[in-house]
Parts: C-alpha cells; structure tokens; sequence
C-alpha cells in the first residue's frame, strides 16, 4: 500500500505556479510475524538492505517514508530475507526473474 502527500506549488514571479517534481510517499505493509521487513526498488538500485521500514504497531505494519521524483518506478518489500510483491499495489508488472513486481506512479 502507497499513500503520496503532495508538496506545496511553489508561485513562480509571473503568478502560475510550479509543479513540486518530488513528492513524499509512504510504503506500507502487513505482516505480523516479520522480524524485519526492508523497501528496496528502482529508487535505490535494488539494494535489499538499504531502506529498513519501521514496525508502527502491535498490527505488524511496517512504513517506509521517502521522497520520490515524478514519474514510474518499481519496487518490492524483503520480509526476513524473501522477496514479496505489493499484494495492494494497484499494479505490479512482470520481471526478468519471473516474479512481479509493484508499480507506484509518483504524480
């Protein structure tokens, strides 16, 4: 699951204003019995120990929060070592290694 909070525009001199080319968005996923849960994704190389989520409850979900540029990008959680797909994801798309993987427009 991916929520986005939008940046304030910024006014330009002539009066219109900019369209924020970043935007903040929160990862989060369930899993009550994850020691660990890690994001990792096109954002950060794929690295799967870089971006370690925080458990924000007794629930088990973990977040993740990052500012991420405009545009496509894929991603996926590492829980306790496998790698899991988005299963709230409004779209995954398939990979090389026969998996899938999630897709979050930044917009």
């Amino acid at each position: 699951m991916v929520k986005q909070t939008k940046f304030r525009q910024c006014q330009r001199a002539d009066g219109s204003f900019a369209r924020p080319k970043v935007i903040e968005v929160t990862f989060a996923m369930e899993s009550p019995d994850a020691n660990e849960v890690y994001l990792c994704g096109d954002f950060n190389n794929w690295s799967p120990t870089s971006l370690r989520m925080s458990r924000t409850g007794a629930n088990g979900r973990w977040e993740k929060r990052l500012v991420l540029a405009v545009g496509r990008h894929e991603y996926k959680f590492v829980v306790d070592g496998g790698w899991r797909h988005d299963p709230k994801a409004r779209k995954n798309s398939p990979n090389a290694f026969g998996s899938l993987n999630s897709v979050l427009e930044v917009r």
